[in-house]
């Protein structure tokens, strides 16, 4: 395996490799990290004294601090970028590890609802984080096929299946409208498979659906139906899993653990974190100020979206302290990322 090595043009060969070294060894301990570890816990072959110049220019520099006087010193926001720029180059071997083969195996799961559940969760697991799988954006979904059942007086189940497997089902309230549901589900999907949902929203808008030469009576029962179902926002719109890791972690206190609950514990508030960090096309990853909440400030979101054929269709993130080991989130992130869009390419 390579290790790229970075670092400013403010350090030396030497110094990237005694700032590597600290780094290792604080995110393997969680500890203030001195100059006798450093030589303890590596092959650098300088001595105590070069080692000790180094971390103090490592530390005016803004990579490491010194939390109180009688510790070692500690990664900075600068430093945790530093560690994960010098190992994003790294990739294990996952193909015969128990996560890639669990990875796979749920990836030939053809309800697209247990592939995203129980890709979430192998994922939390294998990297003691908190995942966040947001579905298949429905703009980009196509209609495949629309059915309508009674409920009871008034109330009508639907349950609409497009190109992806994604369903979507919803409860209609149409009243005391006497309609044959049979005969109105052959309209409606007259009017709608094979268009993909943004193209129906649209058209709802603009009343430009097809077969407009219908009664106007029966025109406006579909539009007004059509709106109940398509101009509603999904409420759920990702998967999550993998708090009970965040929770019991040793690195983080209860103002953290609090910080984090808060931000992802209700749908809107999820939805306004998720947002805050835009739209992307590639791997990204927001480091402690960073991710742009004080409360989170100890932790760090690695993100990237997930494709259909190079259409960008949704996004994995994964929320974990910033002292973690970063090549391993790397590798399993691009592992699920890339079956994902396997799947989804595939369909």
């Amino acid at each position: 395996m390579s290790k790229k090595r970075t670092g400013g043009p403010e350090l030396n060969p030497r110094q990237i490799r005694v700032l590597y070294c600290v780094s290792r060894e604080y995110i393997s301990s969680g500890k203030p990290v001195s100059s006798k570890q450093v030589l303890e816990h590596s092959n650098l072959k300088f001595s105590s004294a070069t080692v000790r110049n180094d971390m103090r220019k490592l530390e005016f520099l803004g990579y490491i601090y010194q939390p109180h006087t009688s510790a070692g010193r500690v990664l900075t926001d600068k430093g945790f970028r530093f560690y994960l720029d010098s190992v994003r180059t790294i990739t294990d071997d996952l193909q015969e590890s128990n996560v890639a083969i669990a990875i796979r195996q749920t990836s030939i799961v053809g309800d697209v609802e247990h592939l995203l559940q129980g890709m979430t969760r192998i994922l939390a697991r294998a990297v003691s984080g908190f995942v966040v799988i947001e579905k298949p954006k429905f703009d980009s979904l196509l209609v495949n096929s629309v059915a309508i059942s009674k409920i009871t007086d008034g109330y009508l189940n639907v349950s609409i299946v497009t190109d992806l497997g994604v369903s979507l089902n919803t409860t209609v309230f149409v009243g005391t409208s006497d309609f044959d549901i049979s005969s109105f589900q052959k309209y409606v999907n007259m009017a709608v498979v094979g268009k993909t949902i943004g193209e129906i929203r649209k058209g709802i808008k603009n009343v430009e659906l097809r077969y407009d030469q219908w009664h106007d009576r029966r025109l406006q029962d579909i539009i007004h139906f059509l709106q109940s179902i398509f101009e509603k926002e999904d409420e759920e719109k990702y998967y999550k899993y993998g708090l009970e890791f965040i929770i019991s972690n040793d690195h983080l206190d209860s103002s953290d653990i609090s910080g984090l609950v808060k931000s992802v514990e209700n749908p809107r508030n999820l939805e306004l974190l998720l947002s805050s960090f835009g739209e992307f096309d590639d791997y990204r990853v927001f480091i402690g100020d960073e991710v742009g909440r004080d409360e989170l400030k100890n932790f760090a979101v690695f993100a990237s979206p997930y494709t259909r054929k190079n259409e960008k269709i949704g996004y994995v993130f994964i929320i974990s302290p910033k002292l973690t080991y970063y090549e391993k989130i790397n590798a399993y992130l691009s592992f699920s990322i890339n079956r994902l869009s396997e799947v989804f390419s595939n369909r």
